[in-house]
C-alpha cells in the first residue's frame, strides 16, 4: 500500500542517520532555528529555556534528537510515522535553549477500548530530555505541560512507557500490573502440543493457517474490532490506521486461520476468516481470535514456531494480554514469562487526568458490575485521601459521580493516599491484597465488598503492532 505523501514530511534529502555530516547538520539546524520564529510557546523556563508547539519544520531536528537519545538510526521509522492517519506536528512539545533543541515529547491521542467503552487516552511517546539539563529540572515543567495538553484536548487517562519509572511515580503516575510476555523454545512448545490427545484428531479440525493476503485486510480489521472492544486498554484502529500498519511492513508476515468449509458460526464477516497473529522475527506481537475458536490460537503459534525454525529461531515470545490461556501453555513447555520492567523499551505507567470525568464515562460499567454483585443503589463511598483531600463516590441508578466532599466529612469510609484511589479507578489495584498490603483502609468489610465488585482488577493490554520501529 503506498500511502500519501504528507506535506509534514521530511523532503528525501534530510531523512538522514546521526552519521549526517557537519554540513549538513548545521544547515538543519538553520533551518529549524528559523521555522522556530513563529512558534507558539507555552511557557518560558529558567536560563532562557522555553516549551515550543512543534511544527513541520522541527522534524530534522527532532530526528537528530531522538537518534541521540535511542542511539541508533531512526531516519526510516520516523519517516514512515509521519503517514500516521492521527498525526499531527503540533502533537509534539519541544524544549529549545539558546537555539537549541534539547527536550521533546509527543502527545498522541488515542481512544482505547475499555469493555465495549471507548474512552479518550493520550500516550506520551519520545519523552527525552538531553543529560546534561536534567539538573534544571526542564523535563518536570515538559512533563507538566504534557499533561496539562492532553487533559485539555479532552483525554482521560495517560499512557507512558518509560525507564524511569521511579522518576514518573513521583509525579503521581502509577506502574501498569501485568505486562510481560512469554517465551519458550520452539521445539519444545511443538512437542507439547503433539503430546496432547487432540493432536491425533487434528486432520479433522476444519481449520488451516496461511499467509494472509492484502484483500483480507477489512477482515482482520472487523475481528480486531469485536476482540479488541472487550479488552481493558487496547486501542480503537480506524480502516486508516490499518491501512497505515499494513503498509509499514514492520511485521515479518500476517498469518491468518481460515475455516475450510462453511458452517454456522458467530461471524458475520464476509469471508471465512476466524483469527490472525502478527509476526516479527520470532515474535507473535498480536493475535486474534473470535470466541469459538481457541483451537485457532494453538494452530496460529504450531505455524509461527515452525515458521520460526525455518529461519534458525530457537525461541519464540508471546506478546498477548496476560489472561491469553497460551501464556500457561509457554510456561508449561518450559518459558518463562517476563515482566516489562527488563524489557529494553521500558515499564508501561498510567495516570488518571480526570478522576471525576473518568468515573462519568465509565458509568455502563460500574452498572452492570453493581447488578451482576446484586449491590442495592444509590451507593455512597467517602474516601479520605490524606489529611486534607477527601472525594465522595456515589452511584445511582442514573449516573455514576466523584464530587469534593471537603475537608471535615462526617464519616469516611475508605483511607488510602492519592496513587492507590488512582488506581483503584483505573483498575489497575486489587482489592484485597491492597488491605493485606495496608494501601487501603476500610470502615467495614461491606465496604471492601462493595469496593472490590465495582473496581475488580483489570489487567491492561497494548498491542507492540504499532510500537514496533523499522
Amino acid at each position: 500500500m503506498t500511502a500519501m505523501r504528507k506535506s509534514s514530511k521530511l523532503p528525501p534529502q534530510q531523512s538522514r542517520s546521526p552519521s549526517t555530516s557537519d554540513a549538513t547538520g548545521k544547515l538543519h539546524f538553520t533551518r529549524a532555528v528559523n521555522s522556530r520564529t513563529n512558534h507558539a510557546c507555552l511557557r518560558e523556563l529558567d536560563a532562557g529555556a522555553r516549551i515550543l508547539i512543534g511544527n513541520a519544520g522541527d522534524h530534522p531536528l527532532i530526528l537528530q534528537l531522538l537518534s541521540q537519545a535511542h542511539q541508533c538510526s531512526l531516519a526510516e521509522d520516523f519517516q514512515s510515522r509521519l503517514d500516521e492517519p492521527s498525526y499531527e506536528p503540533s502533537d509534539r512539545l519541544l524544549i529549545e535553549r539558546q537555539n537549541q533543541l534539547i527536550g521533546h515529547v509527543r502527545v498522541s491521542k488515542q481512544v482505547g477500548w475499555f469493555h465495549r467503552q471507548r474512552l479518550p487516552i493520550a500516550m506520551l511517546q519520545d519523552f527525552f530530555l538531553l543529560p546534561e539539563f536534567k539538573a534544571a529540572a526542564y523535563d518536570d515543567a515538559l512533563l507538566e505541560a504534557a499533561e496539562s495538553v492532553a487533559r485539555c484536548e479532552g483525554s482521560l487517562l495517560g499512557l507512558v512507557r518509560t525507564d524511569r519509572p521511579e522518576w514518573f511515580r513521583e509525579h503521581g503516575w502509577s506502574c501498569c500490573n501485568g505486562q510481560g510476555y512469554t517465551r519458550a523454545n520452539t521445539r519444545a512448545i511443538l512437542a507439547h502440543f503433539n503430546s496432547k490427545p487432540a493432536s491425533r484428531r487434528r486432520r479433522d479440525i476444519p481449520i488451516e493457517i496461511r499467509t494472509w493476503r492484502h484483500f483480507e485486510l477489512d477482515s482482520l480489521r472487523q475481528i480486531y474490532g469485536r476482540v479488541a472492544s472487550k479488552m481493558w486498554g487496547a486501542l480503537h484502529r480506524s480502516e486508516a490506521t490499518w491501512q497505515w500498519l499494513a503498509g509499514r511492513k514492520v511485521h515479518a508476515q500476517i498469518l491468518i486461520a481460515l475455516k475450510k468449509t462453511e458452517t454456522t458460526a458467530e461471524s458475520a464477516l464476509d469471508s471465512n476468516i476466524v483469527g490472525y497473529a502478527v509476526v516479527r522475527d520470532s515474535c507473535i506481537v498480536e493475535m486474534m481470535t473470535l470466541s469459538g475458536y481457541t483451537i485457532a490460537r494453538s494452530l496460529l503459534v504450531e505455524r509461527a514456531c515452525r515458521d520460526a525454525i525455518d529461519r534458525d529461531h530457537h525461541f519464540v515470545s508471546l506478546h498477548t494480554p496476560a489472561s491469553d490461556p497460551i501464556h500457561e501453555l509457554f510456561v508449561t513447555a518450559g518459558g518463562n514469562w517476563l515482566t516489562d520492567v527488563a524489557a529494553l523499551e521500558g515499564k508501561w505507567m498510567l495516570k488518571l487526568f480526570s478522576p471525576e470525568r473518568w468515573v462519568e464515562r465509565i458509568y455502563p460499567m460500574l452498572q452492570q458490575r453493581a447488578e451482576n454483585s446484586g449491590i442495592v443503589r444509590p451507593v455512597e463511598i467517602v474516601c479520605a485521601l490524606g489529611d486534607t483531600q477527601n472525594r465522595r463516590l456515589l452511584l445511582t441508578r442514573r449516573s455514576s459521580r466523584l464530587e469534593d466532599c471537603g475537608h471535615q466529612p462526617a464519616e469516611v469510609n475508605v483511607r488510602c493516599n492519592p496513587r492507590a484511589f488512582q488506581d483503584l479507578l483505573a483498575g489497575n489495584l486489587n482489592v484485597a491484597a491492597a488491605l493485606e498490603e495496608r494501601r487501603i483502609r476500610v470502615s467495614s468489610d461491606e465496604t471492601s465488598a462493595t469496593l472490590g465488585a465495582l473496581f475488580p482488577p483489570e489487567l491492561l493490554w497494548l498491542s507492540p503492532f504499532p510500537l514496533l520501529r523499522l
